[in-house]
């Protein structure tokens, strides 16, 4: 990753800010089903170090729960304990024995990180003093560290966009939270789920920047290497490239992200990326997806999962895809369990 420095990030825009809820929601409003996302909805998939089944975090009625959903036959199951509250899309230990997820109280309070079994037993939550949210938590290579994102402020800095997490920084601490590093100092407006390269010593993700969004890799190792910036150039969205997801590839030489662009009927479409990181070279391999998110990649990197919504005039329903990097053949999933 060294051998792609490039300049340091710029200070954050408002106008570059909010671009990537307009584009969303351009998009959607052209297809005449606002803004919103459905009531009960999935919001985002984890494969499991086997690659046999999916973690996956599913909002209904104000609360959001962790289901396993195994590939061969899409029944989710609930794989944790929790009656009420938030818990967020899990991360699993490399070697497959635990997960690790952040989880809010419903009536209020700051989120807070939760280590488990991967049953879901034996789960012990963060005793945290920290006045911030700690969210997207995930094992660092040697399972004996974890790496997370904190969110300073919750709100909107603009009236076009809907209150979220903004003021975002990465730390790393050991499992039960002690011996805290601070990884980035940025508070980045917007930040994607991150991806920790093979080697264990870049930290990637994508967020938002004065001149559109960026690929970040930052150094995890001490003492730190120079930060790495990235600009694929697919984005045609009148004013920066707007990025979804962006991950490490297995080697640790390539990577996968989506990015939107100007779709034949002037709406954004989300489409998948492959990026070689030594000659730089940007490879698509889908097309026309439309509004699509959630992307992430399977451990031996031949299988990607991802969301999509389709437009109905009653609202939107939320599709689930597999795609098979080598063929680029896309096929539906289909979960059932969650009534």
């Amino acid at each position: 990753m060294t051998d792609f420095l490039l300049s340091a990030a710029q200070p954050l825009s408002l106008n570059t800010a909010t671009r990537r809820w307009s584009a969303i929601c351009a998009t959607l409003l052209a297809t005449l089903i606002g803004c919103g996302r459905p009531a009960a909805h999935f919001e985002g998939f984890t494969f499991s170090p086997d690659n046999t089944y999916l973690a996956a975090a599913y909002l209904r009625g104000g609360s959001s729960f962790i289901y396993k959903i195994p590939l061969d036959t899409g029944k989710a199951v609930r794989l944790t304990k929790s009656t009420d509250g938030y818990e967020g899309i899990p991360s699993f230990s490399s070697d497959g024995k635990r997960i690790i997820y952040s989880y809010s109280p419903q009536h209020g309070g700051h989120s807070r990180i939760v280590i488990s079994n991967v049953d879901g037993s034996s789960s012990y939550p963060w005793r945290s003093e920290s006045e911030t949210d700690d969210l997207r938590p995930l094992f660092a290579s040697d399972d004996k560290t974890i790496i997370f994102a904190r969110s300073g402020y919750y709100g909107s800095y603009s009236p076009i966009a809907q209150p979220a997490q903004h003021e975002w920084n990465f730390y790393v601490s050991d499992l039960d939270g002690d011996n805290l590093r601070q990884l980035t100092s940025d508070n980045f407006y917007l930040v994607s789920r991150a991806s920790v390269s093979p080697d264990g010593k870049t930290l990637l993700f994508v967020s938002s920047e004065q001149n559109g969004d960026v690929i970040l890799g930052y150094s995890l190792d001490q003492p730190p290497k120079p930060k790495v910036m990235l600009r694929p150039g697919v984005g045609d969205t009148g004013g920066g490239t707007v990025l979804g997801d962006a991950m490490f590839m297995p080697d640790g030489n390539a990577i996968l992200f989506d990015a939107a662009t100007t779709g034949s009927h002037g709406y954004f479409d989300y489409d998948i990326y492959h990026m070689d990181l030594h000659s730089q070279k940007v490879e698509k391999l889908t097309a026309a997806n439309g509004y699509s998110y959630g992307l992430q990649l399977s451990h031996d990197g031949k299988t990607a999962v991802f969301m999509r919504d389709i437009p109905h005039w009653y609202g939107s329903k939320t599709e689930i895809f597999l795609l098979d990097l080598a063929t680029r053949r896309l096929t539906p999933f289909t979960v059932t369990g969650l009534n």
